[in-house]
């Protein structure tokens, strides 16, 4: 599990256990794209009244589009979901993160239509050489949030905390699982949420007119696989945004980007806990981050 060979972020994670059949979505989203921009603006004059514009499709795949709304007060972007379970998900992660992780602000949703309109952020990432330390810092402070949740929030998200849930249903090996929760709880405390899985591209970190790097795209993000899956394909995305760090060398970071934020991972507990991981989760490669 030490191989160093070269790895797209999306193949970092061959042989987890989780994986979807071909055509897995009932309802997939339209792929003409005037369809998606007649279903963006039905959406916007029946669920989000008082937010209308002229319409741009930014993007749309299988599971959701994203169009921006070009109002006179601004611009905003209408996320479309397709996946319920998707929706679901992005919604808590918004909710959960904001104010206490740099994410997209959300600023109004409809279960009804599966949609969002969030906040704008067409300006990636720049100086490209700070790009390693600043998205290790975001992701870590995305993976550590739970721990600077407001009281109602901490409560609500209790059932989730370290060993209170069963874990993902995909995990292989439970020993192995328990092995990895007992890593975070050394690490952590017993009150982390184990968020995770976030969707890494270099494309994802943006920044605000004031500067501050946000990560977007936070649909997939859940509270039971742990930041461990995202430091996995951290080497990759570095790698894809022009930066060959070590592995090694990213893990170093990542365990001191999480003690900013609270987190106290030694370099012997994070390794036998990325073991443990790809035990549980039937993981083929570490990619050399131990």
């Amino acid at each position: 599990m030490t191989t160093t060979a070269p790895a797209t972020a999306a193949e970092s994670l061959a042989g987890l256990a989780r994986v979807r059949p071909a055509g897995w979505l009932a309802n997939p989203m339209p792929r003409d794209q005037d369809a998606v921009l007649a279903r963006a603006r039905e959406v916007l004059e029946r669920d989000h009244p008082g937010i209308d514009g002229r319409l741009t499709l930014l993007a749309a795949r299988y599971t959701a589009a994203v169009v921006a709304v070009h109002t006179p007060a601004g611009t905003a972007a209408l996320k479309l979901h397709a996946d319920p379970a998707a929706y679901a998900g992005e919604s808590l992660a918004y909710t959960l993160l904001d104010q206490t992780a740099p994410v997209a602000l959300l600023h109004d949703e409809s279960p009804r239509s599966l949609s969002m309109v969030i906040e704008y952020l067409p300006k990636p990432f720049a100086p490209r050489p700070a790009f390693p330390e600043v998205l290790v810092d975001r992701v870590a402070a995305v993976h550590t949030a739970s721990l600077r949740l407001a009281p109602d929030a901490a409560t609500a998200m209790a059932p989730f905390r370290l060993g209170e849930a069963a874990g993902p249903l995909w995990i292989v090996d439970r020993s192995a699982w328990a092995d990895v929760i007992c890593a975070h709880r050394e690490a952590y405390g017993p009150n982390l949420v184990p968020f995770g899985h976030l969707d890494l591209k270099p494309e994802h970190l943006r920044v605000r007119a004031d500067g501050t790097a946000v990560l977007l795209d936070v649909e997939t993000l859940r509270p039971d696989v742990t930041g461990l899956i995202d430091l996995v394909t951290l080497p990759a995305v570095l790698r894809q945004a022009g930066h060959e760090i070590a592995p090694t060398r990213v893990a170093a970071m990542y365990r001191s980007a999480t003690a900013v934020y609270g987190g106290g991972w030694s370099a012997a507990g994070l390794r036998t806990a990325l073991r443990a991981f790809a035990a549980a989760t039937g993981l083929e490669s570490l990619h050399g981050l131990i």
